[in-house]
Formats: C-alpha cells, sequence, structure tokens
C-alpha cells in the first residue's frame, strides 16, 4: 500500500527518524544478536533511514531494502552512496527473490499496511534461509483502539478491515512455521501501542 501525503510527511520527517534510531533499533538490537550477516532484507524501507541504520547497527555486508512506493525509493537511491546497499521497488507480498536467500528480514511498522499480510509473511518465510532470523515491530488493530490510535485512524489510510489483532499476528507466524524467540508488547508513555519479536524458522 502506498502512502498518503500525511503519512509520507510523516515517514520523512527528523522525529520519526530520531525515534527510529535512538528508541527503536536499539531496543530490537538489544532483543537478539546475529552476527557475520552476509545478505539482509528490509521490507518497507521507505526513504532508506531504517536501512542505513540497520547498516550500522547489525552491519550485515549487503542489504536490500523493497518498498512498494516508488517515491520513497526514489528519495532512498538519491540519498545512498553505499555500495553494499540496494533499493528496489516491490510489494512484500509477492517477493522477486529465490528461496532461502536471506540471512535475517527486517521489518519496522509496515505489515499493517498490507490488505493479504498472510501473503506477506508467507513470502518472508520462503526467502529465509532455514537457519536466518526475522526482526520485526508492527502495528495492528489494537493500536488504533487507543485515544491516540483513533486519531491515527482519521489520518491514515490502512486496511483496517482486513487488519490483525496482535494475537492473530502471533499465533499465524507459528501455523506457518516460525518460532518466536523473543517477544515485546510497547506502549510508550501510553500513546501507541506496538510490538516487537524475533522469530526463526522451526
Amino acid at each position: 500500500m502506498k502512502l498518503n501525503k500525511i503519512e509520507f510527511i510523516a515517514m520523512n520527517n527528523p522525529i520519526r527518524a530520531a525515534i527510529q534510531e535512538h528508541y527503536e533499533l536499539p531496543m530490537l538490537r538489544s532483543m537478539i544478536t546475529v552476527d557475520n550477516i552476509y545478505k539482509a532484507l528490509e521490507i518497507g524501507c521507505g526513504n532508506g533511514h531504517g536501512t542505513k541504520l540497520i547498516k550500522k547497527y547489525f552491519n550485515p555486508q549487503n542489504i536490500v531494502g523493497i518498498d512498494l512506493d516508488e517515491r520513497m525509493i526514489r528519495l532512498a537511491k538519491r540519498k545512498n552512496d553505499d555500495q553494499s546497499i540496494t533499493f528496489l521497488v516491490m510489494d512484500a507480498a509477492n517477493l522477486n527473490f529465490a528461496d532461502i536467500n536471506f540471512y535475517v528480514i527486517f521489518v519496522f511498522g509496515m505489515i499493517h499496511h498490507i490488505r493479504n499480510w498472510k501473503d506477506c509473511l508467507k513470502e518472508l518465510r520462503r526467502v529465509l534461509k532455514d537457519d536466518g532470523k526475522i526482526i520485526l515491530e508492527d502495528l495492528s488493530s489494537d493500536t488504533f483502539k487507543t485515544h491516540l490510535g483513533r486519531i491515527m485512524k482519521l489520518l491514515s489510510d490502512h486496511p483496517y478491515a482486513d487488519m490483525y489483532s496482535t494475537a492473530e499476528f502471533l499465533n499465524y507466524m507459528k501455523n506457518i512455521g516460525f518460532e518466536i524467540i523473543n517477544y515485546k508488547a510497547s506502549n510508550p508513555i501510553g500513546l501507541i501501542k506496538f510490538f516487537s519479536l524475533t522469530a526463526k524458522i522451526i
């Protein structure tokens, strides 16, 4: 799903970048140790800021960032001078990659944008190596039941009718062969509910 104007502005500002670097990445880094990553994938890479943080905090030799929004990929490519990072326009529910391809897959608050989210998770499992890991954070339908969440719902275009609850998301991951290694539910200062997890293939 492509971002509307308000979402596009929200994802391309210094506040979002600061939260990602000083809160989200360190939290995820503390949840799992992964070393010697040859090839990583980020889905929903946006303007590429998070991709560069993955490079900084996890140091993969190569990383591919994908996004469905051509505007975001143009921004990411324009800002990128690292030859180990590649940005591509691609649908996360229909990945144009070979099976068993990536050592680690990163997701930062993106799957809740996808109407056919189950297809996305199946694709992530397909392209992940047998000993690979998923490092993920996301929102769910539970997010949009809070006071701030109701305001967000008015401003953002999400597939609310098809959106999963947190429990439904976790259960589906287990059903298709993932084992949850670490899980954390967050609601910083009561503003926004989200969850973070690391997982591997059983």
